[in-house]
């Protein structure tokens, strides 16, 4: 593998000079990336940072309507839905992340909107309108962004109101009869008070799966939101940035498909699942407020305050059977708020920043395991009422030191203390509502709910705690980071940094046996980093390339046992990841831009403690051996108006999605074309854009659960080709 890592880094460095030499006459340059990566507005080749970024523009021409989108278009970063929840994202970044959704368990790859941290993955995979940019960090962040992201950072960063009097609307047809719409409308109110409302819906009427035994189409798209957002500005150093948001997402149905189904084990895209009554659906209410201040010194002042309210519920066949075996019903309220004051500053020869944040979350969850196991042999609901808190508190402080001669040293540090605690009860649901029978009005009644003491096997919090499980985890932990950076001409920067950062501890929630309600410990990461930012021939061409090292310990990994069935949940391994990163733009003249990206893993396990040895000899899931992105951007006039192209092929080598690797869980290699055209007249008031995803329809499975001791291997589908034709009429 890096015998190929090398051979194409060597390629793209010596063709530059090929390039610079033969075709400077003809080339155009490339704009300026600015980034807000550390605290501060800078260009993206001045950052000692692995980051990839996209603009509104760029997000809106490549055809991206939601995270997970996104993320595709990132080599080295795999971002896909939770098993059976279209809701939430998976984000893994350079083979690091966390695929479960239980609130004892947070994300390894944090997200942030304008600003905010996002606590749970059932929020994650945001619809993207009326954006800025994003940003996404890769590797460690600990220092500015602090814990839950020893895999990176995704920044989502919306436009703020403007003091015009303007607005679209966008409608939108596509594949499986779907209907978008959204909507923007920016107005002042008062010469220092202006307003923007956005709103969204989508709509599928035809499902992307066929349910043979229920003889219905299963999960269709369904969702809306809107934005609210008012920017008061008192005078010229001095804005407040007030924002509400709602969404509600009923998508709901997705079925994995059982590849030892009898019927149709072939087909992923036909499920045989029994349960009549299926769901998943988030409700989400957001308020926050973003005040800037510049004061004296050229010092400016952040204060970011927020309250979430999310609400999650579902019931969902992991089975994928007529009668199915293995169903999960859950009803949980998260209530989130946080509070953020950060100083950025210069002064001499130092840029620093500074801040301090406090973040709380309560997740009240009932979740389940309803069991129908050998033909009724085992039967049964083991129904968990859970209460966990966490509330971190944090300072932090970051000096960018420019030396001389090139030369600059950043030096940064967090400290945090991360206090989380837990409360859980089980019950055992023997005489309740038939699941047949089970509504999103009844599937939580507690009429035939009894305690598991009750049958002599008592789950609570003594009884874990008896067995030597923590109910409560303090954590205090100093992370740092040190880069030295060098740039001997305006067009080149090499840079060196050690960093390291922690993701918070937790539970294995997702069991049924007090014994293995276990607590976990915190995941750590030390970091090596090495990179060359550079810019060619009079600024119109791009190249980056980035190598990383990664030493995690006590990575907290997630299995099933292939022998019980069991869901397994541990800190029994340290792991090491590294890998190179590369970027080559080109903007070959005005109206032609070619890319490239793509991105080496090698990662393997380095010690495992007892009970582990059976992944001794597995692959890190989710890390493809070499991934990359190829695209153009092609834009012609026309007598009457603009046409523009963008093509992009995404390839990723074979992984595996599963801890235990085994064979189902092995993604084959998978290459996907996305091709959008958009035609804008010479007035510029209107747009009409169409494009596909996937265009060549490949079918590749994202997620498998290997239940196949129960009977059952469940495997979770990619989006199939996907066609879309929108109206957007400015005004």
């Amino acid at each position: 593998m890096y015998s190929k890592a090398l051979n194409i880094i060597c390629k793209s460095i010596l063709v530059v000079p090929f390039l610079a030499t033969s075709m400077t006459s003809i080339s155009a340059e490339l704009e300026e990336i600015v980034v807000t990566a550390q605290k501060r507005s800078e260009s993206l080749q001045e950052v000692p940072i692995s980051i990839v970024a996209f603009s509104g523009d760029e997000i809106e021409r490549l055809n991206i309507s939601n995270t997970i989108d996104l993320v595709k278009n990132i080599p080295g970063m795999t971002g896909v839905n939770n098993v059976g929840l279209p809701q939430a994202a998976a984000y893994f970044i350079r083979g690091i992340g966390q695929d479960e959704s239980v609130s004892t368990m947070d994300p390894a790859v944090g997200t942030f909107v304008d600003g905010v941290f996002m606590s749970r993955q059932i929020a994650n995979n945001s619809r993207l309108y009326d954006l800025e940019s994003v940003e996404v960090l890769k590797g460690p962040q600990g220092t500015l962004y602090g814990r839950n992201t020893t895999g990176g950072a995704v920044r989502i960063i919306t436009q703020k109101p403007t003091e015009e009097t303007e607005g679209w609307v966008d409608l939108a047809y596509g594949e499986f009869e779907t209907f978008e719409a959204s909507a923007k409308f920016n107005f002042p109110i008062t010469d220092n008070l202006f307003a923007k409302l956005t709103a969204f819906t989508i709509d599928q009427g035809e499902g992307f799966l066929e349910n043979v035994t229920l003889n219905r189409d299963q999960w269709k798209r369904d969702a809306t939101g809107a934005r609210a957002q008012f920017l008061f500005v008192p005078s010229d150093r001095t804005e407040i940035l007030f924002t509400v948001e709602q969404t509600e997402d009923n998508t709901g149905g997705i079925v994995g498909a059982n590849k030892l189904s009898a019927c149709c084990g072939d087909d992923i895209y036909k499920v045989e699942s029994g349960l009549e009554n299926t769901w998943a659906e988030t409700d989400f209410t957001a308020y926050s407020m973003k005040a800037t201040v510049d004061l004296k010194n050229d010092t400016q002042m952040e204060i970011i305050l927020s309250d979430h309210d999310l609400t999650h519920s579902f019931n969902n066949d992991y089975s994928d059977q007529v009668v199915p075996a293995y169903s999960i019903p859950n009803l949980s309220d998260h209530e989130q708020k946080s509070y953020e004051m950060n100083f950025t500053g210069s002064g001499g020869n130092v840029q620093w920043a500074a801040g301090v944040s406090h973040y709380y979350e309560k997740s009240h969850v009932l979740f389940g395991d309803a069991l129908f196991l050998f033909g009724g042999a085992v039967a049964g609901t083991f129904m968990r009422d859970l209460t966990n808190t966490t509330d971190a508190t944090a300072i932090y402080a970051d000096f960018d030191f420019d030396l001389g001669n090139g030369w600059g040293l950043t030096i940064g540090g967090r400290y945090t203390d991360d206090d989380r605690s837990v409360d859980v009860e089980q019950f055992i649901d023997l005489n309740g509502v038939p699941w047949t029978a089970r509504t999103k009005e009844n599937f939580m009644d507690r009429s035939g709910w009894l305690s598991t003491a009750a049958i002599g096997a008592p789950f609570d919090n003594a009884t874990v705690e008896a067995l030597g499980t923590l109910t409560s985890i303090d954590v205090n932990e100093f992370t740092s980071r040190i880069v030295v950076d060098y740039q001997p001409n305006d067009n080149m920067m090499f840079y060196a940094s050690v960093g390291d950062s922690f993701k918070g501890g937790g539970w294995a929630s997702r069991v049924t046996a007090a014994s293995d309600f276990v607590d976990l410990r915190p995941e750590y990461v030390d970091n090596v980093e090495f990179g060359m930012k550079s810019q060619w021939m009079d600024d119109a061409l791009r190249l980056n390339i980035t190598y990383f090292n990664a030493d995690y310990t006590d990575l907290q990994i997630t299995a099933i046992d292939q022998v019980t069935g069991a869901f397994v949940y541990s800190n029994k391994a340290d792991a090491e990841v590294d890998g190179f990163e590369g970027e080559l733009l080109y903007a070959a003249s005005d109206n032609l831009t070619l890319f490239a990206n793509f991105a080496t893993l090698d990662g393997g396990y380095t010690e495992l403690r007892p009970g582990a040895e059976g992944i001794a000899d597995k692959d890190l899931k989710r890390t493809p051996d070499f991934s990359y992105r190829l695209g153009v951007i092609y834009d012609t006039l026309l007598e009457n108006g603009e046409l523009n192209f963008t093509g992009v092929l995404n390839r990723e080598d074979e992984y595996f999605n599963n801890q235990n690797n085994t064979p189902a869980g092995l993604r084959p290699a998978v290459s996907k074309i996305d091709l959008t055209f958009t035609y804008v007249p010479n007035d510029g008031n209107w747009r009409v854009m169409a494009g596909c995803t996937n265009c060549s329809d490949k079918e590749a499975i994202h997620s498998t659960l290997d239940f196949v001791a129960l009977g059952f291997i469940t495997q979770f589908q990619d989006l199939p080709r996907l066609w879309r034709v929108s109206y957007k009429y400015n005004f």
